[in-house]
């Protein structure tokens, strides 16, 4: 049974402090890298929004959003989202982006973007699987060396997550057989094989399906699955394809990358 949840706006100063042990929890942060009630604040001061999940009175998870333009384009920039761990998994991640959705509806906003580890299968899935996104950008080292205790190890590669608030959800097409770009083989070493022409209707992406379990038993190893994920996604976007879906099975966990005729409308630029 799910929990009994309540979520809300968080506005004064104290309801945003109780973010802190939150953010701690989640990422196991220092203190210089945590978001500052003061930060928050001016978030929800200017426009922005700062939307608290509550059980029982505690609080047990958080967003943040604020607005963003690219071009001529508006935006809600979804700058962090979190859920204690020990209540992951249970729905209360997507009740917060769906608060969050409403919200942004509420104010005339027609998508959210926001950036997330490519290596995190957890979050992948989640993001393509439960709330339909797609990713046109990929961006190498996007926050430079993180020492938390989920980023400590490996450059910041990020996904730009791209949400489409009003438009109808296109499922990639399903093709007969998925062009394997990157894939892991039998002995788990990895291969990353670039054509010279991409041209195939559909290419998959393979990454490892626990990347915090591989950095611990192996770091030399996760950093090489980065760098050709990286190597992969770059040339496949240059290429004019799209993220358009995400895969998991029998212990392994890929990317959907589709010719962009068959993905969402662009991002903004």
């Amino acid at each position: 049974m799910n929990p009994a949840i309540n979520i809300r706006e968080l506005r004064s100063m104290a309801e945003l402090s109780t973010t802190i042990g939150l953010q701690k929890a989640v990422w196991r942060m220092t203190d210089i890298e945590v978001a500052s009630p003061h930060t928050l604040k001016a978030i929800a001061h200017t426009g922005g929004c700062v939307l608290g999940a509550e059980l029982d009175g505690r609080l047990v998870g958080f967003c943040t959003g604020f607005a963003a333009r690219r071009g001529e384009q508006f935006f809600l920039w979804s700058h962090m989202a979190a859920v204690l761990p020990g209540l992951q998994g249970q729905g209360i991640g997507h009740r917060l982006k769906q608060a969050q959705r409403e919200w942004a509806l509420g104010r005339d906003y027609s998508i959210i973007a926001w950036t997330f580890d490519p290596l995190q299968s957890g979050n992948a899935n989640f993001n393509f699987n439960r709330l339909g996104i797609t990713a046109r950008r990929y961006e190498v080292n996007h926050y430079g060396a993180m020492h938390d205790g989920i980023n400590a190890g490996l450059a910041s590669d990020r996904l730009e997550a791209h949400w489409q608030l009003v438009a109808p959800r296109h499922n990639p097409p399903a093709p007969d057989e998925l062009t394997m770009l990157l894939r892991c083989d039998e002995s788990r070493n990895w291969r990353c094989d670039i054509p010279l022409a991409l041209d195939a209707p559909a290419y998959g992406i393979e990454i490892p399906l626990a990347i915090g379990a591989l950095k611990k038993a192996d770091i030399t190893q996760a950093q090489q699955w980065q760098l050709a994920v990286r190597k992969g996604m770059l040339a496949l976007l240059a290429a004019n394809y799209v993220v358009s879906g995400f895969e998991r099975g029998d212990g392994r966990a890929w990317y959907v990358m589709t010719r962009a005729l068959f993905a969402q409308p662009r991002p903004p630029n």
